[in-house]
Order: C-alpha cells, then sequence, then structure tokens
C-alpha cells in the first residue's frame, strides 16, 4: 500500500486520530461544547483523510 497523489499518506495513524476522537468524548463525558465540536469536525476530517490514504485501489 503506497500512497499516491490522490491519497497522501496521512501525517497520523488512525489509531492516533481514533484515540483523540474517544478521549475528547470522555472528557466531556458525552457533551461537547461548541469548541470541542470544531475539534470534533476537525478530527473527523483528518479520519477520513486516513482512511481513503489506506484505501487499496481494487485491481
Amino acid at each position: 500500500m503506497s500512497p499516491t497523489d490522490d491519497h497522501p499518506a496521512p501525517e497520523r495513524p488512525l489509531a492516533e486520530i481514533n484515540a483523540d476522537i474517544r478521549g475528547l468524548f470522555a472528557r466531556a463525558e458525552g457533551r461537547l461544547t461548541d469548541s470541542e465540536r470544531v475539534r470534533h469536525a476537525m478530527l473527523l476530517a483528518e479520519w477520513a483523510a486516513a482512511i481513503r490514504a489506506s484505501v487499496v485501489p481494487a485491481a
């Protein structure tokens, strides 16, 4: 699995991004403030980009 121009290598591993998302909710006890919602959206975008980068195109 090598990164391409369409799907560059993620800057952080999926597990690390996922841990940040889980930690955000754990600290907020399930209720996010407006700034935490913004952070969550940024983490989700980063996570989605990492997922796209990890997909191997079909032959």
